[in-house]
C-alpha cells in the first residue's frame, strides 16, 4: 500500500475529538486572496448559520488553494455564542463581501486562536476530499491527505516573469526569505527590467528600471529593507501624507531586459514606458 501523509499525522485532531466535536473548514469565496491580505478571515468565519457550528468545539481552518487544495489557517477553539439580539454587526471592511445578516438564523462564535498549531499556518498543504461541501466533521469523513509542506514564510511559487503581480507585504516576505523562495531569486537577480508599481487605492502609476549587479531583485530589495520609497522623490511626497502608503503598491515587470543592458539603455527603455502609460503627466514619476 502506498505510504501516504495524512492530516492527523501531523496535527493531532484525535486529541481535539476527546474534547469536543471538531469541524474542519475550507474558506472560499471569489474575494479570498484580498480577504486574507486584509486579515478578515477570522471575522468572516466567526459569523455562520449552519446547524454543525451551533456545537462544535474546534474548527480547523484551511484557506481554498488551486483545484481541490487547502492551505491551512489556523485551529480555533469556540469559547462562546452570540445570537440574535446580541449578535455583533459585520465590519464595515467584511460587509462588501457577505450577504446581509440574518439576525433570526445567524450566529456568531468567539473563537480563539490555539498559537501552538501555528507552526504549519500557510505551509500544510492538503487535499479537500468532498463528501460534503465545504466543512467536514473530522472523523465522520475520509482523512485528508498531506499534498506537501512549504518553506518557511513562503509566499507562492514563481508564477514567470510577465505575470508577476505581487504585494509589498508578499515581496517583503520573499525577499527577506531568499533560501524559500530560490526561484524568485534566481530569475529576478539574473535580468535588468522595466517595473511598474501600481497604487492600488489611487490607480497612480510608478515606472522604473534596474541596472545593478543583482537586477531586479537587488533594486526591489530597496524598497522593501527600507522605506519603502526607493529613494524616490515622489514616493517620499505619499510617506509625509501616509506613512503605511506602501501597504497599496502591488509590484509587476513591465518589460524584460538583458542582464548585460547598461544603464543608458535601461533608462531610455524606461522613458518609453512612462511616455506609453503618462506616468509623468498622471502618474508617480517626476523625471
Amino acid at each position: 500500500m502506498e505510504n501516504r501523509i495524512l492530516l492527523k499525522d501531523i496535527l493531532p485532531l484525535d486529541d481535539l475529538k476527546k474534547q469536543g466535536k471538531v469541524l474542519l473548514v475550507r474558506h472560499y469565496h471569489e474575494r479570498i486572496k484580498v480577504m486574507t491580505e486584509n486579515n478578515l478571515i477570522e471575522e468572516y468565519q466567526s459569523f455562520q448559520d449552519k446547524r454543525a457550528f451551533f456545537d462544535c468545539k474546534y474548527i480547523v481552518s484551511f484557506i481554498a488553494g488551486e483545484k481541490n487544495s487547502g492551505i491551512f489557517y489556523g485551529v480555533f477553539e469556540v469559547i462562546g455564542r452570540l445570537k440574535k439580539e446580541n449578535l455583533p454587526r459585520y465590519s464595515k471592511e467584511l460587509e462588501k463581501y457577505c450577504d446581509e445578516q440574518d439576525y433570526n438564523k445567524d450566529i456568531f462564535l468567539n473563537l480563539e486562536r490555539i498559537p501552538k498549531f501555528d507552526i504549519y499556518r500557510n505551509r500544510l498543504v492538503i487535499n479537500w476530499i468532498v463528501p460534503r461541501g465545504w466543512y467536514n466533521t473530522y472523523g465522520e469523513v475520509k482523512d485528508k491527505e498531506v499534498i506537501k509542506i512549504l518553506p518557511n514564510n513562503f509566499v507562492d511559487d514563481f508564477p514567470g516573469l510577465m505575470n508577476v503581480m505581487v504585494s509589498y507585504l508578499d515581496l517583503k516576505k520573499i525577499i527577506t526569505n531568499p533560501d524559500s523562495h530560490s526561484v524568485w531569486f534566481e530569475s529576478l537577480k539574473s535580468l535588468q527590467a522595466i517595473y511598474l508599481i501600481l497604487d492600488k487605492k489611487s490607480g497612480n502609476k510608478y515606472i522604473g528600471t534596474t541596472y545593478g549587479e543583482n537586477g531586479l531583485w537587488q533594486r526591489w530589495e530597496t524598497y522593501v529593507k527600507g522605506d519603502g520609497t526607493g529613494n524616490n522623490k515622489e514616493l517620499k511626497v505619499l510617506k509625509e501624507k501616509d506613512p503605511d502608503f506602501y501597504l497599496n503598491f502591488q509590484f509587476s515587470i513591465l518589460e524584460v531586459l538583458s542582464k548585460t543592458a547598461d544603464q543608458k539603455y535601461c533608462t531610455q527603455k524606461e522613458s518609453i514606458w512612462k511616455e506609453k502609460l503618462g506616468s509623468r503627466a498622471f502618474g508617480l514619476n517626476r523625471n
